[in-house]
């Protein structure tokens, strides 16, 4: 994700550059960089899980007893988990359609399904990382 991060600002950095200094613009720069982003959010949804930083309400988990905390934990990474490989599994379908459109990207003309293929990708790592969790929570770490 870093390594993506920083290819976007360098890439936007150089766009700007261009364009003030060389009264030019990189063609391909924006969809790029839009492209490292996409790819950054998929892939940080996993690395959230992991990190137990995932954006959440959690006043419930708050104010109900200590014995019943790690219960509705588990409950809720279970539906987490089920939730990202049912979106996984149906991204793939979604990935096929644009592989079967042969669309291609405007400026770089590379196929879209690749651009696309981060999605099922993304759940499916945020539906293992959901499994790993349950996992600790039971264990107690």
């Amino acid at each position: 994700m870093g390594v993506l991060l920083i290819g976007m600002a360098v890439i936007l950095m150089a766009q700007i550059l261009m364009r003030v200094f060389a009264q030019n613009s990189l063609p391909w720069a924006e969809e790029v960089a839009r492209y490292f982003y996409v790819w950054s959010v998929f892939l940080s949804i996993a690395c959230t899980i992991r990190m137990k930083n995932i954006l959440r309400v959690d006043f419930l988990l708050q104010v109900m007893p200590k014995s019943l905390t790690r219960a509705f934990e588990v409950i809720i990474d279970l539906v987490n988990a089920v939730l990202y490989g049912y979106l996984a599994y149906h991204s793939v379908t979604v990935v096929q359609n644009v592989q079967a459109s042969a669309q291609t990207s405007p400026a770089l003309k590379i196929p879209m399904y690749m651009v696309y293929a981060i999605v099922p990708v993304g759940f499916a790592l945020a539906s293992v990382r959901s499994v790993q969790k349950i996992y600790f929570d039971v264990k107690g770490e």
